[in-house]
């Protein structure tokens, strides 16, 4: 299946290459926007390098060269180390041995488990947030996609992608639950280093969109949660009909 990409064309980063691993280092140039204050300096530099990999400024298997990075962002090499391990406790950057620190590549199977934990999490949030959730927001919702282009345009899918996330987010922050936001940002950070585009194509998707935020205006629990269930897992199911395809399984 042909994919549409929303690609950011800024890359700092190139991909790592089995045969030149050395050629995807960080570009050495000083802005402004890269240095850090000298004051929490190992959390604001891990929120800045998220912040980097989710919009794919630095593309996943792109190579994360410590000197370089501390220069750039004008710190010593400790708070950088710092972040490097806490991004690799939450498996979104690898050590290779004698290669050095790479984004990491997810398989299509790997995601296919990630929106299965996704799917009973935000299902989950769904159930809890219909009593709380009220018309307002609700149309608030409804009226963004429905604004929303499902054109298969580079600039469309990026609007797109940017909105659905939001959509997602916003219905956890409904559901009051504290636990389940921090279980899944950390699930969200390694699908959105891995999301490059749309699983399956805005047209189709938008109208489980709408079949979610009718179940919430009601304020039917059961219902909120069987539809957003169904939506993440429809988007499991193709994803995982395309690994079958390009990553065959092992005997």
């Amino acid at each position: 299946m042909r994919r549409t990409h929303a690609r950011n064309p800024t890359r700092l980063l190139l991909p790592a290459t089995a045969k030149r691993p050395e050629a995807s280092t960080l570009a050495i140039e000083h802005s402004p926007s890269w240095i850090i204050e000298h004051e929490n300096l190992e959390e604001k530099i891990y929120a800045r390098l998220r912040a980097l990999i989710v919009d794919r400024s630095i593309p996943p298997g792109g190579r994360l060269v410590v000197d370089r990075l501390a220069r750039r962002m004008g710190v010593s090499r400790t708070p950088v180390l710092g972040a490097l391990k806490r991004l690799s406790l939450e498996g979104v950057v690898e050590l290779k041995s004698r290669r050095g620190i790479y984004v990491r590549r997810f398989t299509k199977r790997e995601m296919v488990q990630l929106f299965q934990v996704r799917e009973v999490l935000e299902g989950l949030s769904a159930r809890l947030a219909a009593p709380h959730i009220d018309r307002a927001e609700v149309d608030r919702l409804a009226e963004m996609f429905r604004r929303l282009s499902v054109a298969p345009t580079p600039a469309a899918v990026r609007r797109y992608i940017e909105q659905d996330r939001y959509f997602h987010w916003r219905i956890v922050q409904l559901a009051r639950n504290q636990q389940i936001a921090h279980a899944l940002e950390s699930v969200n950070m390694m699908f959105f280093t891995w999301q490059d585009g749309l699983v399956r194509p805005a047209a189709e998707t938008v109208q489980e969109h709408f079949a979610v935020l009718e179940a919430l205006r009601r304020q039917d629990p059961n219902a909120s949660e069987a539809t957003m269930r169904l939506h993440i897992r429809r988007s499991a199911e193709r994803l995982e009909q395309e690994a079958d395809v390009e990553e065959p399984r092992a005997p």
